[in-house]
């Protein structure tokens, strides 16, 4: 019997929820059996669920760490991750992110190759507000 492959519910939802369409549209555009001129059906959960699986194994990801000065907020880039080398940040992102860089707010983005896929937020290790340099 084969085991079903799984990822945290945070992720799954991150790539195949409404917010980034990227694995749905992907999903969308596979469909082979629409006629020119036809709409195209929105996927559904199986497809999108393949497409995932697909898509998400050949991520890699960016870590970056928001950085406000006055009213401007910019990003400092800490890390990047090949894909597959990033399984402690997907079991437990929190932990990973704090251990690995401390107290920060970071944002994570996830690419397929050069397409943005999708991005979240993390408020690291009990992180409450940017420090004044």
């Amino acid at each position: 019997m084969a085991t079903e492959r799984t990822v945290p519910p945070w992720l799954y939802k991150l790539f195949a929820g409404r917010q980034y369409p990227y694995v749905r549209r992907l999903a969308k555009f596979a469909n082979k059996d629409v006629k020119p001129g036809e709409d195209r059906p929105e996927p559904g959960a199986e497809a999108i669920k393949a497409m995932f699986w697909e898509v998400f194994p050949r991520c890699s990801i960016k870590i970056l760490e928001e950085v406000k000065k006055g009213m401007i907020v910019g990003f400092t880039e800490l890390g990047t991750y090949d894909a597959g080398t990033y399984q402690e940040l997907v079991e437990h992102p929190e932990e990973f992110l704090s251990k690995m860089y401390g107290k920060k707010k970071i944002k994570v983005n996830f690419y397929d190759g050069e397409n943005f896929v999708c991005t979240i937020n993390f408020k690291v290790a009990g992180w409450t507000e940017h420090e004044e340099h």
